[in-house]
């Protein structure tokens, strides 16, 4: 089923579900392991998933109309497609229903201190239930709004901290005798961009022309890099590397700092930070829930895609409140972010490497 996407949308989905709940700790988890080098960690970072993001496309592009469901089923048969298959249900299920309970706590020490964390989540899951029914269509619309919104605040927040933080902050810019700890780094921030992987159900209606899918993918990988380097670099020049390694939340910590007095409606961004935020948190979860509905539907096609929904972001919801504390939920993620590098260049390479050898690229 083709959802008639155009290339701007899809681009923008890959922007709505990575960019959400992990810009708030970026700064501090890579500034732990690069400190002022992070911007060269994570502009091999960059590299890297635009390599992931080039394969999953060209295998959607090859594939004219299918998802993964479709072309994994004739590169490799049903056995291990069905394989594939519950290794992405897992993850995407267990992504945005984590996403959504540490987002909760998160939103409720910020904000909401006395409500309870299970009320925020209800809301949000509420919220993802309406959207997710509306199918990919209209999700791509909603991102593709919420996106532009969401960078054009970003990069005027951003703005405003740089200009109240201090250059010598941000120095040495890279040490040549870090390298192997840039590297190395790229475990952490890595796993930031993880969500490409959404591209495996989106079927692209190419028609053996447009190529320019890959320039939309591609430097929409390029973008949330950018914007990752300014959310890390600008906190750094406003706390500094050792400022930053006590913080969890350490882009609201940085941005709760700021007080311009200059720009009236700049004076306390930290509010404006928080509503772009929960967009992005809307987008992320919104996208994991439709892409783990969507699999376990293309397995069983009997049950109505709303009924499915339903039962998928209920059990989501039981499924949330089971980590008794924050702590636990980020240890979850820490070990979803491993399966994410399966999901977003493990088995899109071994589909690659299938379709290379048996010409399928040639024979369609």
């Amino acid at each position: 089923m083709n959802e008639s996407l155009t290339n701007r949308q899809i681009a923008f989905i890959i922007f709505g579900i990575v960019v959400g709940y992990g810009t708030l700790g970026l700064p501090k988890d890579i500034t732990e392991n690069a400190g002022t080098g992070a911007w060269f960690t994570l502009l091999i970072s960059v590299v890297i998933t635009m390599i992931f993001t080039y394969i999953i496309t060209y295998l959607s592009y090859v594939h004219e109309n299918k998802t993964i469901y479709e072309y994994s089923n004739i590169l490799v048969g049903k056995f291990i497609t069905f394989i594939f298959m519950i290794i992405y249900i897992i993850y995407f299920f267990v992504l945005f229903t984590m996403v959504t309970r540490i987002s909760s706590e998160a939103i409720r020490l910020m904000v909401l201190i006395k409500t309870p964390v299970w009320a925020l989540n209800l809301i949000f899951f509420l919220v993802v239930y309406y959207a997710v029914i509306k199918k990919l269509s209209v999700i791509g619309r909603v991102c593709e709004i919420y996106g532009l919104i969401i960078i054009i605040a970003a990069l005027t927040i951003h703005g405003a901290v740089f200009t109240q933080g201090k250059l010598i902050n941000l120095k040495p810019f890279f040490v040549a005798g870090h390298m192997g700890a840039y590297v190395k780094a790229t475990l952490v921030t890595l796993v930031p961009f993880l969500g490409i992987e959404i591209l495996v159900i989106i079927p692209f209606d190419n028609n053996k022309n447009n190529k320019k899918i890959f320039k939309y993918t591609i430097a929409m990988i390029g973008l949330i890099g950018f914007c990752y380097i300014l959310n890390v670099e600008s906190c750094i020049s406003v706390m500094g590397v050792d400022g930053i390694v006590h913080y969890e939340d350490a882009l609201f910590a940085t941005i709760r700092r700021i007080d311009i007095k200059s720009l009236e409606f700049l004076e306390r961004i930290d509010g404006i930070f928080l509503t772009i935020w929960i967009m992005c948190i809307i987008c992320t979860i919104t996208l994991g829930a439709y892409g783990s509905i969507f699999m376990i539907n293309k397995l069983y096609n009997k049950i109505h895609f709303n009924i499915l929904a339903f039962i998928v972001i209920l059990s989501s919801f039981i499924v949330s409140q089971i980590p008794k504390t924050a702590d636990e939920v980020g240890k979850i993620l820490d070990y979803v972010g491993y399966l994410g590098l399966i999901t977003a260049g493990v088995i899109p390479l071994i589909l690659l490497i299938i379709t290379k050898v048996k010409k399928y690229d040639k024979k369609i």
